[in-house]
Order: structure tokens, then sequence, then C-alpha cells
């Protein structure tokens, strides 16, 4: 019973190193940050205090634990193909030049059907209106058909 409602007693009394799950589920949020690499930053802090770090496995065990009690989801009940998800992803990517060599800025947009999962994903070097426009045109062309309710990410 104590394992369950204080799991970070358990954690603290294996002579393990402490995981801070507040910070690591604050850092997920950032782009470009994973549990791979936050487990990465936790080893190096453990060997500095000199304490023995969790495996990989047990860390991502631990964590999911914790973000388990404070999920919170609502399921929202939509029919196939009503719903259109648009956005810019996150980080800008690269192109290479073929010729030069040279890597060119990318941005990617993202077009998904929330129900089924299926996206649409293109590369294009600016972010302006007419991009924007002829982007939605294409993944509407790969998709084959127009949804009622295209919703950009805020």
């Amino acid at each position: 019973m104590e394992a369950f409602l204080f799991p970070h007693k358990t954690i603290e009394n294996s002579g393990s190193g402490m995981m801070d799950f507040d910070q690591i589920h604050r850092e997920l949020a950032k782009p470009g940050v994973n549990l791979s690499l936050l487990h990465h930053e936790y080893e190096i802090l453990c060997h500095t205090q000199g304490r023995v770090p969790y495996f990989y496995r047990s860390f991502l065990r631990h964590y999911k634990n914790y973000a388990d009690k404070y999920k919170v989801t609502m399921r929202l009940h939509r029919k196939s193909g009503e719903l259109l998800e648009v956005d810019w992803a996150g980080m800008t990517s690269h192109i290479k030049d073929r010729d030069t060599g040279e890597l060119i800025k990318a941005y990617v947009f993202v077009a998904t059907l929330p129900c089924s999962q299926l996206s649409y994903a293109e590369a294009t070097l600016s972010m302006d209106l007419q991009m924007w426009i002829s982007a939605h045109c294409r993944a509407l062309a790969y998709f084959g058909g127009v949804p009622q309710i295209v919703v950009p990410e805020t």
C-alpha cells in the first residue's frame, strides 16, 4: 500500500538516484527533448552525486507510473473525415542542395486526420501564406477529399 501511495519513497529507499518527476515532465514539453536525453542527463547527475542510476527501462517504468496518475484525457467523438488538423512541425529541418551541398532551412507542414491517424507531411522553404495554402491543397489532394472542419494548431 505504501509503495502505491508513495512511490518516491520506494525509489528513495532503493539506494538508486532519485528522479525529479516534475522536472522530467516539464522538460518533455520542450521541443527536441525526449526521455532518452533526460535519462542520459539523469545518469550524469547520479554519477556526480555518487548514486547508482536506474537503467533506461526502469527509468521509463517509474516515469510512466508517475505520468499515468496525472494523465488527463477527454475522449472526443468525431466522424471519419470530419476533421483535419494542420500545423507547421515544431523544429525546422534542413534540405541538402544536391549540387552545392549547402544546407537550406526547411519547414515541415503536417496535416492529420485524427480518427485514422492518416498523415501528410511536406518540407517547404518558407512559412508564408502562399506556401501555407499550397501545402493545404497538396494535403487535400493526397487525402482525396475535403473535411468539414480544418483545425490549425494554436
